[in-house]
């Protein structure tokens, strides 16, 4: 494999726009990827019928909420390299590295322990119908196992992403998305000589395929092919380092977990109405996943030259970089809201033969493509915060659209203004509208733009 070096992108006195497309374009094609994994899942887990559909729409929040504190470590990897790489030390950036590493993999043991644990009283916590229980507690049971694997590579993602390396990442992702739908089927029906495991085998397939993932991440790091330099003094304990990646890394890691366990609430408020309407709920769910793909990759991209940027001493290029950054993701995602108002049923009708199920999940599409170009802007300005190392006020944010707004709003127009399933959609649409409002307005303040290093 060659050397990632290679792959890095030059930040520091180069074009605004030009520079965020060359980051944000394999962040966006990674995040597809990554996509792809569950969008495999549910095609072929959607052949075996709409309770096991059901059974991975019960199991998404869960795994979220394990594995959102790797996603919110590898944070602290974004925003501690880029910005030890503005400033010109590599040395501190791979030391950085190492840290993050130790902290993520001890921290995702201890919540795959969790999960494992605690997995069946929270499926009926959120209202796992019968025939939908066993099935929902053998894919996640298997998928959580392999959580520390999936965390090296969430950290040796973002630390390459850090120094400007955004082709690696994606490279490795493309990868093991082909062998993981490659696994799927023979996996799930038992071709040729392979056992049939059906729901299960669709989560073997998974973890397997990001066993692949992390084995290249720690090869590509420890062999010198990349800009980090990982030598074993590195995960020496540096209390000083540790210190700012918990003071980074926990809210994000926290934030994660709070919106996965709002997700988790509002799958609930979706169960109250069946089986097909949360069938159709994690169908939807998945498809408005790819929506937010440009979102992800501006954010992150954004998130890199904000972190460089300030390492730099350059706060008003930051500030530039963060507004641009927003614009041009609102006025992509707006158009391809328009375009979901005419194919939404056919996306649907990818996943299941259901008419039901494809009704009920274009009725949805229609109105959440509109609130996640709001929420695509709100990402971008989320990404120039994490860069900055202000997570505290990215969490804080985040968690205001959710738990202040999304979710009342959704119970209520559902349930007590007898709305029906239709208020649920509405109150996402405006929790969105109404939270990018209130983060537009704080950021113009300028108080995020200093460094963390």
């Amino acid at each position: 494999m060659k050397s990632s070096t290679n792959n890095q992108q030059q930040i520091i006195g180069q074009p605004i726009l030009p520079t965020l497309l060359k980051l944000s374009w394999p962040i966006i094609i990674g995040q597809g990827m990554h996509l792809m994994y569950q969008l495999a899942d549910t095609f072929w887990v959607g052949r075996l019928g709409p309770e096991y559909l059901a059974a991975i729409s019960l199991s998404f929040p869960l795994l979220f909420i394990v594995y959102s504190m790797g996603a919110g470590f590898s944070v602290a990897g974004v925003a501690l390299v880029s910005q030890y790489t503005g400033a010109e030390k590599p040395k501190m950036a791979s030391r950085a590295t190492g840290q993050i590493f130790v902290v993520a993999i001890l921290v995702s043991i201890i919540f795959t322990a969790a999960g494992l644990y605690f997995s069946e009283p929270l499926f009926i916590l959120i209202g796992a119908e019968e025939e939908v229980l066993p099935l929902a507690l053998e894919y996640f049971r298997i998928y959580v196992s392999g959580i520390p694997i999936i965390f090296i590579y969430y950290i040796f993602s973002s630390v390459l992403e850090g120094i400007g390396d955004t082709i690696t990442p994606m490279k490795i992702k493309m990868f093991t998305v082909v062998l993981n739908i490659i696994l799927d089927p023979f996996l799930i029906f038992g071709w040729s000589f392979f056992p049939a495991m059906g729901i299960g085998g669709a989560a073997l397939a998974t973890v397997l395929s990001r066993l692949a993932a992390g084995i290249a991440g720690i090869y590509i790091m420890f062999w010198d092919l990349s800009a980090i330099k990982l030598k074993l003094r590195d995960f020496f304990p540096d209390p000083a380092m540790i210190k700012k990646i918990f003071k980074i890394g926990t809210p994000a890691a926290l934030g994660d977990s709070a919106m996965a366990v709002a997700l988790t609430v509002m799958t609930a408020i979706v169960a109250d109405f069946g089986t097909l309407t949360l069938a159709a709920w994690g169908i939807a769910n998945r498809i408005t996943a790819v929506i937010r793909m440009p979102a992800f990759g501006m954010g992150r991209a954004t998130g890199i030259m904000v972190g460089q940027h300030l390492g730099a001493e350059q706060p008003s290029e930051a500030n530039k970089v963060s507004w641009l950054g927003t614009g041009v993701t609102f006025g992509v995602m707006l158009v391809v809201a328009v375009m979901f108002l005419f194919i939404s049923p056919g996306l649907v009708g990818l996943f299941t033969e259901d008419s039901s199920v494809i009704s009920i999940g274009a009725e949805y599409l229609r109105i959440s493509a509109f609130a996640f170009a709001f929420l695509g802007a709100q990402i971008v300005l989320s990404g120039a915060l994490n860069g900055a190392g202000k997570t505290i006020s990215q969490t804080f944010f985040r968690l205001l659209t959710l738990w202040v707004f999304q979710i009342p709003l959704s119970y209520l127009f559902a349930n007590q203004f007898n709305f029906g399933r239709q208020g649920i959609w509405w109150g996402i649409f405006i929790a969105k509208v109404v939270g990018l409002l209130i983060l537009m307005a704080w950021f113009k303040k300028g108080s995020w733009q200093t460094k963390e290093i």
